[in-house]
């Protein structure tokens, strides 16, 4: 799937900036990479950029990354309106990330990695892994149930709508032991269910 292909280009073709506000409780995790000493952050999937602008704006460095090229002009231009910076990365997460190895002390992901096959998702893991300095936080939400679009499993966990916003886009849904597994790497602090059910959150650390 080209950037031009994707669900999400097409959304913010059409509607622009879709999410105005960062996601529930996005204190958390500011809270969690200021507890952790955590300054440089990775906004991986940052969409139009609702969550790399309010990293910024609680003094992160922060660094945004999408397929999305519409996505990320509507990032560029509501950092312009702000006043603030920020890298803007044009990129496919299920591709290994174009940063080295220990570029970020924060890597701050919200419902993105889960898009695509398991093998891509372990990749995405693991490249999360690998641009993290030691030390590192990482604060992630994942799928956890489905939605009740019609769908296709294309894979064991591996759904792909058939209608819908994300018709097309490959959904892993995750149990917790799947998730606590794949995370198997990083020192897990916490695994919380939220949004009815529907997402799963986990903060980890590489040690």
């Amino acid at each position: 799937m080209t950037s031009a292909e994707h669900p999400w280009e097409k959304i913010y073709k059409k509607d622009g900036r879709v999410f105005p506000e960062p996601f529930p409780r996005f204190h958390e995790a500011v809270d969690l990479f200021v507890e952790h000493g955590c300054s440089e952050i990775l906004d991986l999937g940052c969409g139009s950029g609702r969550h790399t602008v309010h990293l910024a704006l609680e003094n992160f460095k922060t660094f945004g990354l999408d397929i999305s090229p519409t996505g990320l002009g509507l990032t560029r231009e509501w950092l312009r309106e702000k006043g603030l910076e920020s890298r803007i990365v044009l990129s496919d997460f299920r591709h290994p990330l174009p940063f080295r190895e220990g570029s970020f002390s924060g890597v701050f992901s919200i419902q993105v990695i889960h898009h695509a096959r398991i093998a891509a998702v372990r990749l995405a893991i693991r490249e999360i892994w690998r641009v993290l300095s030691s030390g590192g936080v990482a604060f992630i939400s994942v799928a956890a149930s489905k939605d009740d679009e019609e769908f296709v499993e294309i894979e064991p966990g591996t759904i792909v709508p058939l209608t819908g916003s994300e018709a097309g886009l490959p959904h892993h849904i995750f149990s917790e032991e799947e998730l606590r597994m794949e995370f198997r790497d990083f020192q897990v602090w916490y695994v919380s269910l939220r949004a009815a059910g529907k997402v799963w959150v986990i903060t980890a650390r590489k040690p």
